[in-house]
């Protein structure tokens, strides 16, 4: 039996990770021969994890994984030498494992009748509209071919006659859809080495795509020692809860022989930190009890700044509480601020110009460093209840007690990975109005500081941080990445803290105590409870949060669409398609000039958008994704549409 294995990789910053040389060590002791394919010309950072591999193809990224294939079996290998083998293995980057040896997999599967095979199986699925059909498929990510089917004139053809796809869901539809009903109607057979079969049923509408939805299950229970990357950046909360990716995660760490933090060195550097921290699940409740046996050698530091003159005696009892077991910092622009703190023997420093570095250096040297500041403590601009709400929502949750430090150092000691943690946002009084407020207007400032800076993170202009870091635990070494910043970037650190963090491997998240962590629950479900309502009320009922959202949108839709006599409808997709009900005097629908143009949706014409020449008169409603409308909405200013509505 000899075997040919082709492995395709592609990453937006050409960088090799270690978990793709962990896997192609597992490929090598299943193939005689192992062929990697780079989709992108060239390798930036961790091509040496390449090199087990017997040939090496770099190619744009063109087709695709179908294209990366195509050109490796019909162009770079050639089926001359394809055919000297009696089994063809194609597998792409977008899994990590597998948690068990490869060998096994393929021993377990050599005792299974069928042509071809893969590791899942999607089974046929409809949406409840019947618009959308997918047939019962094999995945594509990872399949494998046997002699009758490699070496016949049909699976050449397949082959050569595959266009290059042009997006990526066309991949998928033509692609992958359509392999498995294309070699079975020739009488080929095919089958799954994980037993999706556990969780499908004739009712279609109700079967789904496994390893996005139950992959802890899929692990754990159905024989599948992988983990597809795609579901770890998937939110399914409209239908599930969130814990499947921390339960597997777990799993892996703690009963496999798989080095966990491949998993985190890849998710850290590609996915977004308010993605991280949502899947993730990256919000610790700690208790406030005896410390356990640990490290008696770390370096922790508390520096407090210093704002308010009311402040000083609530800081010092939390400091009289913590200095005789941590070195204890004060800060402050204002040297008469600090002199009451000076009369107490702790050491002080003016935060100017020529400390900056000063303060830096003395906060690199810990091994973890919590900045906290103070609150206005009198009733000068608001009562001073407010001000000290504000406060032990932050102390408490982040310096409650030298039993609570501890604990909370322990989550760093125990996930290396973590690297920041602040406190929950504060949601009483006029707080709650800060609440989905997002980047609140200073996105550019921060894209110019993370561009300048060379900060290498996934920023998102959609996906604002997950709270802003004024108060924080933090390993002492990320303070080097701020060294010698002008003090207009200092001023955005709040917003740029967990950038850092990833830029730098670490995660990012939120830490509370017990008591306000049951209090913060109750607080919210109360804040939800009273906002469904009146949404019930006002609105219309509905199901789940998103109809709820549909159910804003639509009245939202309609206010706008009375101000028009004509309405124009950006996008003919399921947006359109729920939209459009709602939306009488609709003119016309309009697309991007570089996508596939029906003639006509709903019953109305489609334009291009260069072919909408007087926008006087004229709304806009633009059915698209929040992605594809921050793609369209410069498109629109440039046309003179300067009034649009996005659903």
């Amino acid at each position: 039996m000899k075997r040919l294995c082709i492995y395709l990789t592609y990453d937006k910053q050409g960088i090799v990770d270690s978990y793709i040389e962990y896997m192609l060590r597992e490929l090598k002791t299943i193939s005689d021969r192992l062929i990697v394919v780079c989709n992108q010309p060239q390798i930036v950072s961790g091509e040496h994890f390449l090199k087990c591999a017997d040939y090496i193809y770099y190619r744009e990224n063109i087709g695709f994984d179908a294209g990366g294939f195509k050109d490796a079996l019909c162009e770079y290998f050639g089926w001359n030498q394809v055919w000297e083998y009696d089994e063809l293995v194609l597998v792409n980057d977008s899994f990590f494992g597998p948690f068990r040896p490869m060998r096994e997999i393929f021993d377990e599967m050599n005792q299974r009748e069928a042509d071809f095979w893969g590791l899942t199986m999607h089974k046929e699925y409809t949406n409840l509209e019947g618009t959308r059909f997918t047939p019962e498929h094999v995945q594509s990510f990872f399949l494998v071919f046997r002699n009758k089917l490699l070496h016949s004139d049909l699976f050449k053809g397949f082959w050569e006659s595959m266009p290059y796809y042009q997006s990526f869901s066309e991949a998928i539809e033509k692609y992958e859809k359509r392999l498995t009903k294309f070699f079975h109607n020739a009488g080929y057979t095919y089958a799954c080495h994980a037993d999706t079969r556990a969780n499908d049923t004739d009712n279609i509408i109700n079967n789904f795509n496994q390893f996005i939805m139950i992959p802890n299950e899929l692990v754990q229970k159905r024989n599948f020692p992988f983990l597809k990357k795609q579901q770890i950046a998937y939110h399914t909360l409209d239908q599930q809860t969130q814990e499947n990716i921390p339960l597997v995660l777990d799993y892996i760490k703690n009963h496999t022989d798989y080095d966990v933090n491949m998993i985190y060195e890849n998710i850290i550097r590609l996915m977004n930190v308010s993605d991280l921290q949502r899947r993730l699940c990256l919000h610790y409740i700690v208790k406030d009890e005896p410390e356990k046996s640990r490290r008696q050698n770390l370096r922790i530091a508390v520096a407090v700044v210093i704002e308010y003159s009311s402040s000083f005696a609530y800081v010092m009892e939390y400091i009289e509480k913590l200095s005789g077991k941590y070195n204890i910092l004060i800060l402050s622009k204002s040297e008469e601020l600090l002199t009451d703190y000076r009369k107490k023997g702790l050491k002080c420093i003016a935060c100017i110009e020529d400390n900056r570095n000063r303060i830096a250096d003395k906060l690199i040297s810990f091994d973890f460093v919590c900045v906290l500041h103070d609150a206005d403590m009198s009733s000068d601009r608001r009562p001073s209840y407010v001000g000290k709400s504000k406060f032990y929502n932050v102390w408490e949750n982040l310096a409650g007690s030298t039993n609570y430090v501890m604990n909370v150092i322990d989550l760093f000691e125990e996930n290396e990975k973590l690297g920041l943690l602040t406190t929950p946002g504060a949601n009483f009084g006029d707080y709650f109005g800060n609440i989905g407020t997002g980047w609140n207007g200073r996105f550019e400032d921060v894209f110019r500081v993370i561009e300048k800076k060379q900060i290498l993170c996934n920023l998102d202009y959609l996906k604002p941080p997950f709270e802003i870091m004024k108060n924080y635990w933090i390993r002492g070494g990320l303070f080097a990445e701020i060294r010698d910043w002008e003090s207009n970037f200092l001023e955005l650190l709040p917003w740029i803290w967990c950038y850092i963090a990833q830029s730098q491997g670490y995660l990012s998240g939120i830490v509370e105590s017990e008591r306000y962590a049951g209090m913060n629950e109750i607080n919210k479900q109360y804040y939800l409870d009273a906002i469904c309502t009146q949404i019930r009320e006002q609105f219309g009922d509905f199901r789940n949060f998103v109809e709820l959202q549909e159910v804003l949108s639509k009245r939202a839709v309609v206010d706008y669409c009375e101000k028009y006599e004509k309405i124009y409808v950006y996008g003919t997709g399921e947006f359109a398609r729920k939209f459009s009900p709602v939306m009488p005097n609709i003119e016309a629908y309009v697309v991007s000039d570089n996508q596939n143009k029906l003639e006509v949706f709903q019953g109305r014409k489609v334009f291009y958008l260069s072919e909408i020449s007087s926008t006087k008169g004229v709304g806009l409603v633009i059915c698209l994704d929040k992605t594809n409308q921050a793609q369209v909405v410069p498109k629109l200013l440039e046309r003179g549409f300067k009034d649009y509505f996005c659903v």
